[in-house]
């Protein structure tokens, strides 16, 4: 068993212009340029809304996955809702449109992540995935309550389909509880504090609200990575993922192989090849593991 440290530690960028106006901030929780370092992430955005309204507006994905965490408020579009602590996972493969018509209350706060997919996923049929945070699997111990969203921890495993081998846990932790994050030694991870402050990792490094911590790949089998509550309590994200290896170029909301296939897709986009998301049947899970459309 690997015992995993903190390797680096950035801190959240303080919040500027968004893409939707006045009422929008944004800042990026990762920004895009180094994927050898953060592979299979790509970036993370982090987005605040003041006044609740209408929110961007219609636009494609292809050659990625979204992973969209809802920290406050809501969001809805023609692709349904989403509500505190609700994850929209959603695989653009081959090409989607989505956030049609959509609308969020004040106060509204998402993280969104992008995922680069294998090569051999790339150009998959879209799909979409709504992880509700009532009937996401729970792991409790003393002091703590972790919320699996994908992957597992204990004996609480998510059944989110990944086409990368990806961990999502939302981690509560009482004043001065401990927990410790099994993950594969191959996993590249980060947490991000979204309250309170930690000590993280072999070295205990000092997390505190708004900054992320990354943890790198270590080999093969399993990993810990140990976490400690401070004085206040803490709430983490922990992301973890199998690095992918691969080269990539982006382009907008594209991410492809090649400056062909990113042509392709822009060709593909144009001529109305897209699906659109509010016209597919999101995949939602139980508690019981089992899945249903809506």
């Amino acid at each position: 068993m690997f015992e995993r440290s903190i390797d680096r530690v950035s801190t959240i960028p303080a919040l500027g212009p968004g893409f939707g106006g006045d009422r929008h901030k944004a800042a990026l929780v990762i920004a895009p340029g180094d994927l050898p370092a953060t592979d299979p992430f790509f970036l993370m955005a982090d987005d605040n809304i003041t006044d609740g309204g209408s929110f961007g507006e219609s636009h494609p994905h292809a050659g990625l996955e979204t992973v969209t965490f809802m920290l406050n408020g809501t969001m809805a579009d023609t692709g349904g809702r989403l509500e505190e602590g609700d994850v929209e996972w959603m695989t653009a493969g081959s090409g989607i449109v989505h956030s049609e018509n959509a609308m969020v209350s004040t106060g509204m706060r998402l993280f969104q992540l992008w995922l680069i997919l294998p090569e051999a996923q790339r150009n998959m049929p879209p799909r979409v995935q709504i992880l509700r945070r009532d009937e996401m699997p729970v792991h409790a111990e003393p002091g703590v309550l972790a919320t699996v969203y994908s992957g597992k921890s204990g004996d609480a495993a998510a059944r989110a389909l990944n086409a990368v081998p990806v961990t999502l846990i939302n981690i509560r932790l009482e004043p001065g509880a401990t927990f410790a994050s099994h993950l594969p030694a191959s996993y590249n991870a980060f947490v991000v504090v979204i309250d309170g402050e930690v000590e993280a990792g072999t070295r205990a490094e000092t997390l505190a609200k708004g900054t992320v911590g990354w943890t790198r790949p270590m080999g093969d089998g399993d990993s810990a990575l140990a976490l400690r509550a401070g004085e206040g309590g803490a709430r983490v994200l922990l992301y973890a993922g199998q690095p992918q290896n691969i080269s990539v170029v982006a382009k907008g909301p594209f991410i492809a192989g090649s400056q062909e296939e990113l042509a392709g897709y822009y060709s593909a986009y144009r001529q109305g090849k897209f699906p659109h998301a509010g016209t597919m049947r999101p995949v939602t899970y139980s508690k019981d593991g089992s899945s249903s459309t809506i």
